[in-house]
């Protein structure tokens, strides 16, 4: 099995990573903002793709 494969993300996961509740990351889901599947009725978020999608717009605090 390739090692590279992380296990997809649940919203409780997401939100621990990025300081918010979950429920708003359910909302960023119904606004179309971040890259999510559904398994049966559950929402899981790709770990490799949302670690760069939610801080891709974040600045390095030495950047102005």
């Amino acid at each position: 099995m390739n090692e590279n494969i992380q296990r997809p993300m649940t919203a409780k996961e997401v939100s621990e990573l990025v300081g918010v509740t979950p429920q708003q990351i359910y909302m960023q889901v119904k606004l179309g903002k971040l890259p999510h599947f559904r398994v049966g009725n559950a929402i899981r978020f790709p770990a490799n793709i949302i670690e760069t999608h939610l801080f891709k717009d974040c600045k390095n605090e030495n950047e102005v």
